[in-house]
């Protein structure tokens, strides 16, 4: 007899889907990570980040990777909605910082 745990195989859909995300995202800031490094030029380059806008720009890699720990942890205690929710964080609030950085700034 077999059954499936329903919260479990979207929990672990969730966090694929998240997780796939959160590495579009990154491979994107790490772009623009270079070209602010090397100051080369560029969109990002134009944007002119100051202060909290800089900070927040920097701070993605940490968001993310405390995300994966996160979302590893609480699929292991088996909060598995709980889990596909903090995976999917990092992008989600990259779409929100961008959003807050056009009609903000």
């Amino acid at each position: 007899n077999l059954r499936v745990d329903v919260d479990r195989l979207l929990g672990v859909f969730g966090i694929i889907f998240g997780f796939l995300a959160t590495f579009m995202v990154g491979i994107f800031w790490s772009m623009g990570a270079v070209i602010l490094l090397t100051g080369e030029g560029g969109t990002i380059q134009q944007l002119d980040l100051q202060g909290l806008w800089r900070t927040l720009f920097w701070a993605f890699p940490f968001v993310a990777g405390g995300s994966v720990v996160l979302a590893l942890g609480a699929f292991a205690v088996k909060r598995y909605k709980e889990a596909a929710g903090v995976a999917a964080l990092p992008a989600i609030g990259v779409l929100l910082y961008y959003l807050a950085l056009i009609q903000l700034r």
